[in-house]
């Protein structure tokens, strides 16, 4: 065996070449948007050490959040209509601002009692609440947590952005324009 993986980074394995999900895959007309979510939540666990997930949709019609998919420890729920209350709502104030939130304190989480219980384990040490925008419109949010920290640190910089579009695009074929 030759020296293939030293010098790994512990949470990216910089020795295998990760390439993101095909957006024609996350975009077919047969594949659920929670689907698309999954997928999208397998390829950054293995890069970003995910153990919890949420995919939350902003209604159309005002600034009602629901969450609609939970992702935790490879384990998927779907078909959710979890409507968010806004009162001290963390991901409403993530909308809002369309700006990328990171956290590696989870203590200091100010999000509301439900955000926290679809979030946060006991053992989260880092957290992310990222936009999901089309057009400049923040359509949804996906939120994760870990229990490394500071793993999602390479978040605040725009390493998501372009899957964000990506997906915020998903969400306005699947959802806004039917």
């Amino acid at each position: 065996m030759t020296g293939d993986n030293k010098n790994n980074h512990p949470i990216t394995n910089e020795s295998t070449v990760l390439s993101p999900p095909d957006s024609r895959d996350l975009l077919r007309n047969d594949t659920q948007l929670s689907e698309s979510f999954f997928t999208l939540t397998r390829w950054l666990r293995r890069i970003y050490a995910i153990d919890r997930g949420v995919l939350v949709i902003r209604s159309e019609s005002g600034p009602r959040l629901s969450a609609i998919s939970t992702w935790r420890d490879g384990q998927t729920r779907d078909g959710l209509s979890l409507n968010l209350p806004l009162d001290s709502s963390l991901f409403e104030k993530v909308a809002e601002h369309g700006q990328v939130y990171t956290e590696d304190f989870c203590g200091a989480f100010s999000g509301n009692f439900f955000e926290r219980k679809l979030l946060l384990d006991d053992d989260s040490r880092s957290f992310v609440v990222q936009p999901l925008k089309s057009e400049g419109r923040v359509l949804g949010l996906l939120g994760y947590s870990s229990r490394q920290p500071t793993a999602f640190a390479m978040l605040e910089e725009g390493a998501l952005d372009d899957m964000a579009s990506e997906f915020g695009a998903i969400i306005e074929n699947k959802i806004y324009q039917q």
